[in-house]
């Protein structure tokens, strides 16, 4: 399935939670995802928005990443970079504009499940203000939408459905 859709979609990798504490882990995964996608890897999102500054942003350029979009709250939808637009991440320490770029993300459908306990209309809501937000802005709107939200799993009846809505809605 990888390899399919690599060749149609552009892909990234979504590391593990150990690459996190094992920094060779990180390379390991990225080699084997190029090897089964046959090209070279560029983006990222860290397992669970799990990343230490400035240690993981520099892995992440250290091993060819390019762009990533972990920069959200992994508890609370929002700005966590309180912007809605793509930056190039500033090393504070090097004093320096580094070449990786960071994508934000607002929305998460798991900070609305699990840590907010929204309603689906609730949720529906929260997106919609975010769409408007980032719409008056003129940034890009990304969010975070897990396979089992998408899915059949009884547990989440009516996330796909909340999904297409929203497309929908901004459609128009």
């Amino acid at each position: 399935m990888v390899k399919q859709h690599a060749h149609k979609y552009v892909i990234g990798l979504h590391p593990s939670w150990h690459s996190g504490d094992e920094p060779e882990y990180f390379q390991k995964e990225k080699d084997v995802l190029e090897g089964i996608a046959d090209h070279k890897i560029t983006m990222s999102r860290q397992h669970y928005i799990r990343f230490t500054l400035p240690d993981s942003f520099r892995r992440l350029i250290h091993n060819g990443i390019e762009d990533d979009y972990s920069m959200g709250y992994g508890s609370i939808n929002g700005f966590r970079a309180s912007i809605s637009t793509a930056f190039y991440w500033y090393d504070l320490e090097n004093e320096a504009q580094t070449t990786l770029l960071l994508h934000p993300f607002c929305f998460m459908d798991a900070n609305a499940f699990f840590e907010q306990h929204l309603s689906i209309e609730a949720a529906f809501d929260e997106l919609m203000h975010y769409y408007k937000v980032v719409k008056q802005s003129s940034g890009t709107l990304i969010s975070i939408w897990h396979n089992q939200f998408l899915g059949t799993d009884r547990m989440f009846n009516g996330w796909r459905d909340l999904y297409a809505r929203f497309i929908k809605a901004v459609r128009q």
